[in-house]
């Protein structure tokens, strides 16, 4: 057995994850099997049933899988001023927030459930937090977003992410900028890659990357969507075109009535979950 938990540490087999967890004598950390750290050596490492086995031999859990995170998502879809929008949580972080009908939104949805659980539609008093701070942010009552987070990725696309909460309300930086602030100032498009593999749209800021010659760029949600944040964002100052005209009528953008819902029929992925 110890045999398959070493291959499965050593070849991040997300399938593992919940089976055991591997600790690392020379960090005194231990990790999901999926864990993407930099490996130890074989001989390093000692493999116990779970996080509370690895926690009585004094081991701390890692800060970038959080192996004591209960992995099972629970899903719930909304619908916002910018469009219909799908949330997910653990029992203890947000880990998805996205617009329901882009593109690659099951893309998105596949990399939860290969990076962190399987998925279905339910209560949660963390979504319930989610979609009121969102609705806060939506009218104007909220700047910053008091959620915990977890998004794991490549530790480019981690470094990437975490600059973005840096970006202040109101603000925007280039993504030659965002490459140069993550030490790859000639990775531009990498960074436009990452922005858009961000799985938590609106709460992790993607959408205050732009364009270096004034435009746009681009963003999952869409333009309208992307120009209707960053309007609402510079409210508190001048609009981001200079137009003293409504929102709605610049942007073609409908106003909506705040709804949540288990789960609409329009949903792309409407079928069992995990």
């Amino acid at each position: 057995m110890s045999t398959e938990m070493e291959r499965a540490f050593y070849a991040s087999d997300p399938a593992w994850d919940g089976r055991f967890v591997a600790a690392v004598r020379t960090t005194a950390i231990f990790c999901r099997p999926s864990c993407r750290v930099r490996k130890p050596l074989p001989k390093n490492v000692e493999y116990m049933t779970d996080a509370a086995a690895a926690r009585a031999a004094g081991y701390r859990p890692c800060l970038r899988c959080h192996p004591e995170a209960s992995t099972p998502v629970t899903l719930r879809d909304i619908q916002t001023p910018v469009g219909p929008m799908t949330i997910g949580a653990t029992d203890s972080a947000v880990v998805l927030a996205d617009f329901t009908e882009r593109r690659l939104m099951a893309a998105q949805l596949a990399s939860v459930r290969r990076r962190i659980g399987p998925t279905s539609y339910g209560d949660s008093p963390l979504l319930d937090r989610v979609e009121e701070q969102l609705r806060e942010f939506f009218a104007g009552e909220r700047h910053h977003f008091d959620l915990p987070l977890h998004m794991p990725g490549s530790g480019f696309q981690e470094r990437v992410w975490s600059e973005l909460t840096r970006i202040p309300y109101g603000e925007t930086i280039s993504y030659r900028e965002l490459a140069s602030r993550v030490g790859a100032p000639a990775a531009s498009r990498a960074v436009g890659r990452a922005n858009g593999s961000n799985r938590l749209a609106v709460i992790v800021q993607c959408h205050r990357v732009v364009a270096s010659g004034g435009g746009l760029g681009g963003y999952g949600g869409g333009l309208p969507a992307k120009r209707a944040l960053l309007d609402l964002e510079a409210r508190r100052g001048s609009s981001l075109d200079g137009s003293s005209a409504p929102l709605e009528r610049r942007l073609a953008v409908r106003p909506v009535v705040w709804q949540s819902a288990q789960r609409p029929n329009h949903h792309p992925e409407n079928r069992r979950e995990g």
